[in-house]
């Protein structure tokens, strides 16, 4: 270049805008006057700028320094620029690059855009043209900038927050989902992507609910506040608390579904905990006005029950009429002691013992229930004398509560079978059997107070187990099997201090 490349400025308006986001330009060139020109006129606009005389001495500079655009003389002491783009790109990667030539033909042009270069400039420069360059150039790399924060916060945000996020086709195929869908579900993008979401995610009771607010949502835009179940792919059960939105194209026309879900399954267990706490709460209040007056009652038929048999010892229907009554007033006093038990606070009394020990006695205890039945207790664990610290008194009582459970759903003959495992400090019992198993609703209800799926009984039995082992600060719970019924529990080998525990907090006094 010579001292006359750089034409007289003229007036130019710059975005005041960019002036909060210069980014640094690199001058190469050998005449330091028009190196000077150039310099002054850029840094007006608050540019940081960077010149060398040469292209070795600029490989220097873009080893210390980011580059966001290079304005390069075409004829340099070591040659022509186009020897050296390759070079420039890989020095200073997201940099543009302006090339200022005193002569130019097509080929020579073509040439060099080709090879990345953003732009060509005759001389000589007129100094408004330059900058305009230069801000067409700031602000596109603006943007750019503005993008890539935008980009990365959203997905930092998918990636972060804890509830799903889940894009579906007007078919209520699946495009996407975040990451944290896949931690609470197990589904991979993979596996969902391409796939009806009802088919594969919505249980099949909630199936057409759910399908009536997609269409609700794809029509009317917006919809929330609804909650139904997702299966995660071990056909578990979430529950999910949805807002859903529309997306459209650049025409503005509906193309997809977006749907944002929260996991509301430990607040609605805490709200079906609260509810069974006041239900135990009412009986417990029925409990203390009825049991002693029952009691009194039942003991007073007792005694003259106990009277009247010696006076009519020896007529047969008599005698007979009088034991049907003896029977009523145990079912009675039973079932007065089953209710009671429930509301009663559980107290758990540690003692160290093994489960086979326990198991065992509870299956004694029955005998007079399976009498002259085909029934069986299999154990199959070489470790029935592992040693844990728990209730013996109370886990009797639930091993009974399941072993009766069987042998009333079961047809002989009835194998019962135990399988123990222990893993670090826990130890998982499982008890199957050959009967008909239990069904969906069976499943979800088999732990609420009064479900019962006999002909008679409170229907208290297995949440009276439910809550005799979360005192000790295990689970129960009914597992899928192939035939028959699985309950499997899962209970800490030492004994469980933790005051806190939700059926420690819902017994009553």
């Amino acid at each position: 270049m010579g001292n006359d490349s750089v034409s007289a400025s003229h007036s130019f308006m710059f975005d005041r805008r960019l002036m909060d986001h210069p980014f640094r330009i690199l001058i190469i060139e050998d005449n330091p006057d028009t190196r000077a020109n150039l310099r002054d006129i850029l840094e007006l606009d608050g540019h940081e700028v960077v010149v060398a005389a040469s292209f070795s001495e600029s490989r220097e500079i873009a080893k210390t320094a980011k580059i966001g655009l290079v304005i390069t003389d075409r004829r340099l002491p070591e040659g022509m620029i186009e020897e050296f783009l390759p070079e420039v790109k890989e020095n200073s990667a997201d940099a543009d690059i302006i090339v200022v030539t005193g002569f130019g033909d097509m080929h020579s042009t073509i040439a060099a855009l080709r090879l990345g270069v953003t732009d060509y400039v005759i001389k000589p420069i007129i100094p408004d043209d330059i900058r305009s360059i230069v801000k067409r150039i700031a602000e596109k790399k603006l943007l750019q900038a503005e993008l890539a924060e935008e980009h990365y916060f959203t997905n930092e945000v998918l990636k972060t927050v804890e509830a799903i996020v889940l894009v579906l086709d007007l078919d209520g195929q699946v495009i996407r989902f975040n990451p944290f869908f896949h931690q609470l579900t197990g589904w991979t993008q993979d596996e969902l992507k391409g796939r009806d979401w009802f088919e594969h995610c919505i249980p099949e009771h909630d199936r057409d609910r759910v399908k009536e607010v997609f269409i609700a949502t794809s029509h009317h835009e917006f919809t929330r506040g609804v909650v139904n179940d997702v299966m995660d792919k071990d056909g578990r059960n979430h529950r999910i608390r949805w807002s859903n939105t529309t997306l459209k194209d650049s025409e503005g026309q509906v193309e997809a579904i977006l749907a944002v879900g929260v996991d509301v399954s430990d607040l609605v267990e805490a709200q079906s905990r609260a509810l069974q706490s006041e239900r135990l709460a009412a009986i417990g209040q029925t409990m203390t006005a009825l049991s002693h007056e029952s009691r009194n009652a039942l003991q007073r038929i007792k005694a003259a029950s106990d009277v009247l048999s010696l006076e009519v010892a020896g007529n047969k229907n008599a005698e007979d009429d009088l034991h049907a009554i003896q029977r009523a007033t145990n079912d009675l006093q039973c079932l007065l002691e089953e209710v009671r038990s429930y509301a009663a606070p559980i107290h758990v009394h540690y003692h160290t013992t093994s489960l086979g020990h326990v198991w065992n006695r509870a299956w004694a205890d029955i005998a007079a229930t399976r009498k002259g039945r085909d029934a069986e207790l299999i154990v199959s664990c070489d470790s029935e004398d592992l040693e844990i610290e728990i209730d013996t008194v109370r886990m009797e009582q639930v091993f009974r509560n399941l072993f009766e459970n069987s042998l009333a759903a079961c047809t002989d003959p009835v194998r019962i079978q135990i399988e123990l495992g222990s893993e670090d400090d826990e130890v998982e019992v499982k008890i199957t059997d050959n009967g008909p198993g239990f069904n969906v609703e069976q499943q979800q209800k088999l732990f609420e107070p009064f479900y019962t799926t006999k002909r008679t009984g409170t229907g208290l039995g297995m949440s009276i187990c439910q809550r005799i082992v979360e005192a000790h600060g295990g689970t129960i719970e009914v597992e899928p099997c192939t035939s028959g019924a699985c309950v499997v529990i899962r209970m800490p080998r030492r004994a469980c201090n933790d005051i806190s525990h939700p059926s420690q907090l819902a017994s009553l006094e």
